[in-house]
């Protein structure tokens, strides 16, 4: 090589840097004067509930995602904080904003924040047929041709759609009788025999003594005995995958505690996850109420694996948790529920020693439904810019890569139109037990802080 090529080499690596540096500089010139005319920004944020790191990159992947499809320009962002994120919304350093149900109260009685998307996560969920256990009674779908089946209202499109193919093959002619839901269907079957021959419900899998899963269960916390009058003739193969908006709290028990049903708990010790978990306390402590119960000692576990090991230990005669229906990951774990027993079972090292936990620590109820997270907007946020941007990410989470960097940023499949009603039932559920939504903000950046000096240290 010649010493006057040398020479041009450096000199083409600086030009080509300089280069590579103006074209940055006209990028951001042209981003400035975006949003200087106003209208095609979005300042998109996501609240501190996982790692950052991740919810900033998946956040730029959406944020890159509709700027390409729309032609809009996406800020996206991660806070320190939850009342961060309520407070841009309210002093319009925020367009959008992901936020779980407590945080958008707050934003909408102190700013006028507007909910428009509900994240959708995914269950799956069996279809059984019931039949009553006596001798001559139907015993598989073959015996309900032409029979009376209950089926109910509740049942899912997708659900259906796994159990009216094989009625229609293995038992030709059978008659539909409504039913409002898996109880009241498996009701129907005990209480008209004159009128229905069988029913059918929705199954997922839970413990024995669970009295959760499916209509017959759930009716045996009402009247016990069910169980034994009816059986269960036919099981789906495959699991329909539904689409559910709502979560629960639940109440739990060990199955020889001597409590059977909520009023059992009337003077018993007792074990909340926190005094500001929607799940852990709030919704379960309604469900309480509602039963008149008054219970005896109370703690604050401080976590939901806290909890349902307090109840496995004999500690405390009830608690209360998350609970969700199970689904693949239960299954790949081989922890079969997926409600906060789980979390101990994760611990444990054999199949055997978890059906067995299973089968020592049961779900005794369940809460009214709790609220997914909400996507809302600030006030006077533009409808026409929503629209660009609503379609975009609906475009964004039907592809693949898409679907799993939304997993990521909310844990959710889906986003389903939603408004300020959705959370009606929620701020019910706080003023009967005198939780405010500012509390339940305070206490996750009590967490936030928390954390924030764990890792500190």
């Amino acid at each position: 090589m010649t010493a006057k090529r040398r020479e041009i080499l450096p000199r083409a690596g600086w030009l080509l840097a300089a280069l590579l540096f103006l074209a940055f500089l006209a990028g951001l010139a042209r981003r400035d004067r975006i949003e200087r005319a106003g209208g095609e920004v979005i300042r998109m944020l996501f609240v501190p509930s996982v790692e950052q790191g991740t919810l900033a990159r998946r956040g730029n992947e959406l944020a890159e995602f509709v700027r390409r499809d729309s032609g809009l320009v996406i800020r996206s962002a991660v806070p320190t904080s939850y009342a961060a994120v309520v407070q841009a919304l309210g002093t319009g350093q925020a367009d959008i904003a992901w936020v779980p149900a407590f945080a958008y109260v707050v934003a909408h009685a102190r700013y006028g924040a507007e909910a428009r998307l509900q994240v959708v996560r995914e269950a799956e969920r069996f279809a059984v047929v019931v039949t009553r256990s006596g001798a001559g009674e139907p015993a598989g779908l073959a015996d309900l041709a032409k029979k009376r089946i209950a089926i109910p209202k509740s049942f899912s499109p997708e659900l259906r759609a796994t159990l009216t193919p094989e009625l229609n093959r293995w038992a030709p002619g059978w008659v539909e009788v409504p039913a409002t839901d898996d109880k009241d269907a498996v009701q129907q079957l005990l209480d008209r025999a004159d009128a229905v021959d069988a029913a059918a419900s929705s199954w997922v899998f839970s413990g024995p003594k669970d009295l959760v899963g499916d209509g017959r269960k759930l009716l045996e916390y009402d009247r016990p005995g069910t169980l034994e009058k009816t059986r269960i003739a036919f099981k789906t193969a495959e699991a329909a995958r539904e689409r559910v908006n709502v979560y629960y709290g639940s109440v739990l028990t060990r199955t020889d505690s001597g409590v059977s049903r909520l009023e059992d708990l009337n003077g018993r010790p007792f074990a909340f996850s926190d005094a500001t978990s929607t799940s852990g306390y709030i919704f379960p402590l309604n469900l309480l109420n509602a039963s008149s119960v008054k219970l005896g000692h109370v703690y604050f576990a401080g976590g939901h694996a806290n909890v349902v090991q307090a109840v496995a230990d004999g500690k405390v005669a009830g608690g209360s948790s998350f609970y969700s229906p199970p689904g693949k990951v239960n299954e790949v774990e081989h922890t079969y529920v997926a409600d906060a027993r789980h979390l101990v079972m994760k611990r444990m090292t054999t199949d055997e020693a978890r059906l067995a936990f299973l089968d020592d620590v049961r779900v005794l109820a369940l809460t009214d439904p709790i609220p997914n997270d909400v996507c809302c907007v600030r006030r006077g946020f533009p409808k026409s810019t929503w629209e660009r941007f609503e379609r975009s990410l609906q475009k964004f989470i039907a592809t693949p890569e898409g679907l799993r960097a939304y997993l990521d940023l909310v844990a959710a499949v889906a986003a389903r139109p939603c408004d300020d009603t959705t959370f009606d039932g929620f701020r019910s559920a706080l003023r009967a037990t005198g939780v405010s939504a500012v509390q339940l903000l305070q206490a996750e950046e009590e967490k936030l802080k928390k954390k924030r000096e764990e890792k500190k240290k």
